[in-house]
């Protein structure tokens, strides 16, 4: 959907959000991000439509079970993201939260850690899973792609911090082309930062309707990858083992 002229944006990855070097080497990784071209304005009016609040009951109480810290031991020290689980032993993340590891670290809601015995990441857009050693404490189930002004919650750990419970809307539905994914993708108001990379994007029901991947810098919406694009980009492209440290 266009509205209005084209202009220019980057967009931010959201991984390695709590970034610290372990044994040398004794600066931070970095994680560029090549500009692109934003499709669409924030919708008018957006921000006076009015968001949603999970329940503070079982709604909240799942989306904390469901979501978990990821972190990414590589060459270039340690990076945090978010993650969700698709099966009791499959978790689904960012290709950029996966990328480079040499090993993979899974805390959970009540702080109990397990470790990825395998990981790939899609051909195909931001996309990344890990096979996990242990049980995640919840497997989350998929709802319809959210459109325009659908109500959504955006899960995570920003900055490797506490997790968060962050309400907005839909903006609009755009060409991912121009933003890093092919296919669609949708641009929200929900607060997101470093550390939401991989984490669900639910609707009222507390079901997962896209992955949080990006920031646009222009202006300031968070990215999502919606279900359907999600499905569409694993059924055309598959995966492949995860690059090597320094290769993205």
């Amino acid at each position: 959907m266009r509205r209005g002229g084209a202009v220019v944006a980057t967009v931010v990855a959201l991984s390695a959000c709590s970034v610290q070097a372990e044994e040398p080497p004794g600066t931070a990784p970095t994680y560029s991000v090549p500009p692109v071209t934003a499709v669409a304005p924030q919708v008018e009016g957006a921000e006076r439509i009015r968001l949603p609040v999970l329940a503070r009951d079982s709604a909240e109480r799942r989306a904390r079970r469901l979501t978990v810290r990821v972190r990414n031991v590589s060459c270039l020290g340690v990076a945090t993201g978010s993650g969700f689980a698709i099966a009791p032993d499959v978790l689904v993340t960012n290709r950029h939260v996966l990328a480079g590891a040499s090993a993979v670290e899974v805390s959970t809601w009540n702080g109990k850690s397990l470790r990825a015995t395998f990981s790939a990441v899609g051909v195909l857009g931001d996309v990344g899973v890990a096979v996990i050693k242990g049980k995640l404490p919840l497997v989350g189930a998929f709802g319809k792609a959210p459109g325009e002004g659908a109500p959504i919650n955006a899960i995570g750990y920003p900055l490797g911090g506490p997790l968060t419970i962050s309400p907005g809307v839909v903006v609009d539905r755009v060409d991912g082309g121009r933003l890093g994914v092919p296919g669609a993708v949708v641009r929200v108001t929900a607060d997101v930062r470093p550390g939401n990379s991989g984490g669900p994007l639910l609707n009222r029901r507390g079901r997962i309707v896209g992955i949080v991947y990006a920031i646009e810098r222009a202006t300031g919406l968070g990215l999502a990858i919606p279900v359907d694009t999600f499905r569409r980009l694993v059924r055309i492209g598959g995966y492949e083992d995860v690059p090597p440290c320094g290769s993205e």
